[in-house]
């Protein structure tokens, strides 16, 4: 347990004590207005959009964005006044009856469990000094809700991915994709991590062997080459399966003089090795490469870029 474990335990314990102080009926109200809103957003926030388009045609790519956000508002302002009309209707005696309090906890909880959530996400995703980014990647409670924060990514893709393409949660490219993520920043001397390479080669074989199919043997050619392409993203400032030069993976892999019959790219760039490979698992292109019968070997290649994260690129063969 680091700071950042500790810092995670404190939200939800003053989320707790918060769900004391309010107890169970202002408690379980403030968090039914909250997702209630949430859940509103999704439903509608396409209808609203179709307003504001129309109203407001030079929003572009920012007009499915607001228009949740405007929806979510809206929604909270409205189940807010509906709901905690009903709370001034109870007693006094209620709202500060022992049981009432206790039971806030529950509520308290939940509450705190968001907001932990939510803090992990955005310590995980912005770049801060390397202490601080270290202390959050090493953390196993940020590591655990910033896997679960990645799911949202899928949830949110269809409102916020115009907007942003990318979060600096995670980044991926599909196997079979020229698109090229511009990074904004250069990492010039990052750091190779051969026990990061071990424990990802370790949980590739776990998924094959779950599913019946032989290990992956560790490739140190083709780790040549996954090392190269990291650092080579990395100091170039991009994130693709195509180098400016327009060299492709199978290009880069006859250039070191790797043979081979058959042959695959995974690529990623996040804040964490396990948020990397839980991001790989849940795409089906990157998957299919992860447990394709036809690979027998692998070289893994992954850069520290201290707080732009880990630049990991997996090289399969026959």
């Amino acid at each position: 347990m680091n700071l950042i474990d500790v810092l995670l335990i404190l939200i939800v314990v003053l989320a707790m004590w918060a769900g004391w102080v309010k107890g169970f009926i202002v408690g379980i109200t403030d968090l039914c207005v909250w997702l209630g809103s949430l859940l509103i957003g999704f439903f509608f926030y396409q209808d609203l959009g179709v307003l504001l388009q129309k109203a407001f045609p030079a929003l572009g790519i920012w007009n499915q964005p607001l228009a949740f956000l405007l929806t979510i508002v809206l929604s909270r302002i409205i189940l807010s006044f509906i709901l905690h009309r009903f709370i001034r209707t109870t007693p006094r005696e209620t709202h500060t009856a022992p049981v009432n309090r206790a039971l806030g906890i529950i509520p308290g909880i939940i509450t705190g469990s968001i907001y932990a959530a939510i803090v992990a996400a955005l310590l995980l995703s912005i770049p801060m000094w390397n202490g601080l980014a270290k202390e959050a990647r090493e953390s196993k409670i940020a590591n655990q809700l910033g896997v679960q924060v990645a799911w949202l990514d899928e949830k949110f893709s269809p409102i916020f991915g115009e907007a942003a393409k990318e979060t600096m949660n995670r980044i991926m490219v599909k196997p079979e994709s020229d698109e090229t993520v511009n990074l904004h920043y250069t990492v010039k001397s990052p750091k190779t991590r051969p026990d990061l390479e071990a424990q990802m080669l370790q949980l590739v074989n776990e998924e094959r062997t779950k599913r019946g199919l032989p290990p992956v043997a560790a490739d140190p050619e083709m780790t040549k080459v996954a090392r190269a392409h990291s650092v080579d993203m990395f100091a170039r400032g991009y994130f693709s399966h195509y180098t400016p030069e327009k060299k492709d993976p199978f290009d880069r892999m006859k250039q070191a003089g790797v043979k081979f019959l058959t042959a695959g790219e995974n690529l990623a760039l996040g804040r964490t090795l396990k948020i990397c490979h839980e991001g790989l698992m849940n795409s089906p292109g990157h998957k299919a490469n992860i447990l394709n019968p036809s690979f027998g070997r692998l070289g893994i290649g992954i850069m520290d870029g201290g707080i732009y994260g880990l630049m990991i690129s997996q090289e399969f063969r026959n």
